[in-house]
């Protein structure tokens, strides 16, 4: 039902993810993406995955996920850990990614190839952002749940007032350090647990499908910092 659904509304998505031409190689498209579960208690999440590899790029808890500076650091420490650009950025239409997509449509600007300048970041609704919105469903049954049951719990007990500026400001100060600490956890099982696969790329440890693509018969489509602009 869910694939007749997906075949209706999204047609040209469906054929293309059949085809393979979407999450192909690494760095050849990554999706970013909100997780606002515990958004009324005064923090966000934040995080990123590679369409091919599934690999987590990075995941993070802060005060908002709409601050376009918070994205813009985030993606900017990629692109440095990786030292290069990845082909195309799929991320939502909001104000947020507004700073990240100056900088990889200015980073990919003179690049010659078919997804060169403005076709290198690309605007999109939830349901073709298939790998993070799947990876936010292990990350609540990892452990989104429990910080959003006891946040829930404070808030029943009186402990907690969501409408209070200083409760929320309290919370961040004592759990945002706590919280960053599990999602730096599930990072690192995330990335190195074997997955079984039953879409169009390999199985195996985002790990090594991220860093040894040869392996899977795929490269690592990144744009050197040596090769922009030629």
């Amino acid at each position: 039902m869910v694939c007749l659904i997906l075949g209706l509304i999204d047609a040209h998505g469906v054929a293309l993810r059949q085809a393979g031409t979407i999450n192909n190689d690494p760095n050849i498209a990554i999706h970013l993406d909100g997780w606002n579960k515990l958004k009324p208690y005064g923090l966000s999440i934040h995080g990123a995955v590679d369409g091919f590899s599934r690999r987590v790029l990075w995941l993070k808890c802060c005060d908002s996920d709409k601050k376009p500076m918070y994205i813009s650091s985030f993606y900017i420490d990629y692109i440095r850990e990786i030292n290069g650009i990845p082909v195309r950025v799929y991320g939502d239409s909001g104000t947020e990614n507004a700073i990240v997509r100056d900088v990889q449509l200015a980073l990919r600007w003179t690049d010659a190839d078919q997804y060169e300048g403005i076709l290198s970041f690309v605007y999109v609704s939830s349901n073709r952002k298939v790998r993070i919105e799947r990876f936010w469903r292990s990350l609540r049954e990892m452990c989104g749940n429990v910080w959003m049951n006891h946040f829930k719990d404070m808030s029943d007990f009186g402990l907690l007032d969501t409408s209070d500026s200083v409760h929320l400001e309290c919370i961040r100060y004592c759990f945002l350090p706590v919280i960053s600490k599990d999602l730096n956890e599930v990072y690192n099982i995330w990335n190195s647990v074997r997955r079984n696969n039953r879409i169009a790329c390999p199985a195996g440890k985002p790990e090594v499908l991220f860093f040894q693509p040869e392996v899977y018969g795929a490269r690592d489509c990144k744009y050197h910092w040596l090769t922009i602009g030629n």
